[in-house]
């Protein structure tokens, strides 16, 4: 079975430095780093930073077809996850009513209803 490493919100910010961290960490040793974000670009860009094989998918959390990506491929590759990061997420900075109401439910959707579903889908 092939162990591996699921880190969300790995192409910037808290992600991508528990990425950096745990690629180099020698307690850890994954077959694969899955690395999650919406740019896939950067996360591809992160294979030349690491020894380990890393699987990049580009997937946008906010969006719940993004949830169902991630089952299927778990269901089909059957890994064993050693490690979860929820890194992904973000913020801005304001007065309440200053800050549109799409952008407060959107900071909802990342940050906690994102977290949630990765947590349930990945712990079984």
């Amino acid at each position: 079975m092939k162990e591996i490493c699921v880190i969300t919100g790995a192409s910037s910010g808290i992600g991508k430095e528990f990425f950096f961290d745990l690629s180099k960490d020698l307690d850890f040793k994954f077959d694969e780093i899955w690395v999650i974000a919406r740019r896939k670009e950067r996360l591809i860009e992160l294979q030349e930073q690491c020894e380990t094989k890393i699987r990049p998918l580009a997937l946008d959390l906010s969006d719940r077809k993004s949830f169902e990506i991630y089952q299927e491929l778990l269901d089909s590759e059957k890994p064993e996850i050693q490690v979860l990061v929820n890194g992904a997420g973000f913020g801005v900075f304001g007065a309440f009513m200053d800050i549109p109401l799409d952008d407060q439910l959107n900071i909802i959707d990342l940050n906690t209803k994102a977290l949630t579903a990765i947590s349930y889908i990945s712990v079984p």
